[in-house]
């Protein structure tokens, strides 16, 4: 798969831009603050219906206006495939695919994209809701109902959280929690889902970690992820899971009620990543740490050539050189080698390795200008 072509209008800084691409290497060089990040994060955007960046899809919008647009065609198999998402900041965005209204999901399912940036470092220093979003981009990619599933999953225990706190406040004119039973029921049958996809989703990638920080780092550290479920079970009882989750609500009910809060349940769990048996979030040096942000995102990058139906994801590598030590940056190029493309931001392109040869675009001040193609260098 390869981007053929992307338009903004009214996105970020770009009044109006329209580009067209080839595969292969392009790199968009530039100063910092020019805008050759909001390239890419419009593509990011249509693949997974989110910014790498914020939350909400508002601020995409040029500041004067009230709507921004996205529009990109994409080749996979030699066919062609338009993408628009209309921004909007009063009324619902608009999604089509092709001229037909569509919705995220769909643009999800249809691109397949990998992307690479220095935000990527918070899977291993952050927080564990951190390490629970980025699996979670691999599991709506490759389970597409689960995306669904997960935004249930929040409504569900939104609506268990408010009766708690409903029954914490009339604590003492009402013992009758039967509708709690009905919440209850909802959350471990949407919950069951989710773990069991994560679980199978990290079975695909752990041992791709673990050969990609191989040839990143060049030593066997023993990489390693392992989910940690809030639930009270080990992974020999996986299987069982439901039936746990649902005695583990009833027995800590009283818990739950006085914190206003559920407890337990996959919106707690956490991915414990490590290297030598140790924490890297506490133990892992900086380099040590680049190595495991790398090495997720190349098995990432592996699941999803197998897995999908297109062909090679679009890699998106956002200011990363400027990251990495020399050694890096040439082990990551090789990596990427047989990629069908690969689309670089760079501030200072001699950051970008001399064997990554590339379409070379400079972006200033929200224009982009077409360079001769060359050495990346």
């Amino acid at each position: 798969m390869f981007l053929q072509r992307l338009g903004l209008r009214d996105y970020r800084n770009y009044r109006e831009v329209d580009v067209t691409l080839q595969p292969g290497v392009t790199v968009f060089a530039g100063r910092n603050g020019q805008g050759k990040t909001n390239l890419v994060e419009a593509l990011y955007l249509l693949a997974s219906g989110k910014s790498h960046r914020i939350n909400t899809t508002s601020p995409l919008i040029h500041k004067d206006r009230e709507t921004g647009v996205i529009r990109a065609t994409v080749v996979a198999q030699e066919r062609a495939l338009t993408c628009e998402w209309e921004i909007n900041r009063a009324n619902p965005d608009r999604i089509q695919m092709n001229g037909n209204a569509s919705k995220s999901g769909d643009l999800a399912r249809a691109l397949s994209v990998v992307m690479f940036a220095p935000e990527d470092l918070s899977v291993v220093r952050g927080d564990p809701a951190q390490r629970r979003a980025h699996l979670d981009e691999v599991v709506s990619w490759l389970f597409p109902r689960i995306r669904g599933t997960l935004v249930d999953y929040e409504r569900t225990l939104k609506q268990r959280n408010s009766l708690l706190k409903s029954l914490r406040t009339h604590s003492r004119s009402t013992t009758d929690t039967s509708t709690l039973d009905v919440w209850d029921e909802k959350l471990v049958m949407l919950g069951t889902d989710i773990f069991a996809a994560r679980v199978a989703t990290l079975a695909l990638l752990g041992p791709r970690v673990s050969e990609r920080y191989l040839s990143i780092a060049g030593a066997d550290h023993q990489p390693e992820l392992v989910i940690t479920p809030s639930v009270d079970i080990d992974a020999e009882h996986f299987g069982n899971y439901a039936t746990v989750f649902a005695q583990q609500l009833t027995a800590q009910r009283a818990v739950d009620i006085e914190r206003g809060q559920t407890m337990a349940g996959p919106h707690r769990d956490d991915i414990a990543i490590s290297l030598n048996a140790l924490p890297a979030k506490g133990y892992a040096s900086h380099g040590e740490t680049w190595s495991l942000v790398l090495a997720l995102r190349l098995a990432e990058l592996d699941v999803k050539r197998r897995e999908g139906p297109a062909g090679d994801p679009i890699v998106i590598l956002d200011d990363v050189f400027a990251e990495l030590d020399a050694g890096r940056r040439e082990l990551l190029c090789q990596s990427l080698i047989d990629v069908e493309q690969v689309l670089v931001t760079a501030a200072v392109r001699e950051d970008v390795p001399a064997s990554m040869t590339a379409q070379l675009i400079t972006i200033s001040s929200g224009a982009v200008v077409p360079s001769e193609e060359g050495s990346a260098t």
